[in-house]
């Protein structure tokens, strides 16, 4: 493994040239991986990294925008702990009997009763009590991504009906509306996931 120390006072310019130097590895075939801490500089240096990829011409010209869930990992101890709980994050609930996941929003998170006010695609309501939130249960945050063919992907959780599961990555092969084509490193064979813009489209 090797280290370049770049060696640049102005901010914008090192970016630029980290996005750039990034972009060229990707397209070699070499696995990089671009780190930096701070949510606004992240936002800014991703988003220099995906015009440079499409410089490079690893990325698609087109975006479509999905909506990605991330996992957060809550133990017997914190699950029953509301401040985890916010507005806008989406649970699900495992159906042991019909071997299927039921997706809720939360709409609202109560102090006074330790309530949450879930909703479902219908916009049907559900009152859970934070103490009754068990290990059928799992809590999401929903983000919106940009998303372009050549785009790789981290998996960070099990998708239901496929055989992707978290910690493996993929590449996306084609976009279009409401669905992904992807491929594992290494493998011919692709899958379609459904996506979308909400947390139900997919």
């Amino acid at each position: 493994t090797t280290a370049d120390i770049i060696s640049e006072p102005d901010k914008g310019a090192r970016y630029s040239r980290l996005a750039q130097e990034f972009a060229v590895s990707v397209r070699e075939g070499q696995k990089s991986v671009a780190q930096i801490s701070g949510t606004r500089e992240q936002s800014v240096l991703n988003g220099l990294i995906r015009d440079s990829l499409r410089q490079e011409g690893v990325l698609g010209e087109k975006d479509t925008t999905i909506t990605a869930l991330t996992p957060v990992w809550l133990d017997s101890k914190s699950r029953g702990v509301r401040d985890y709980y916010r507005e806008g994050m989406v649970m699900e609930r495992w159906d042991p009997e019909t071997r299927t996941h039921d997706r809720f929003v939360i709409d609202r998170v109560t102090a006074s009763s330790n309530m949450l006010t879930l909703k479902d695609r219908e916009g049907g309501r559900l009152d859970l009590k934070v103490s009754a939130v068990d290990s059928q249960w799992t809590l999401f945050r929903a983000e919106t991504l940009p998303v372009a063919e050549g785009e790789r992907l981290a998996v960070l959780g099990k998708i239901p009906d496929t055989r992707l599961k978290g910690g493996e990555s993929i590449t996306v092969m084609k976009v279009e509306e409401g669905q992904l084509t992807v491929q594992r490193p290494g493998q011919k064979t692709t899958q379609t996931l459904a996506v979308g813009a909400g947390v139900f489209d997919g």
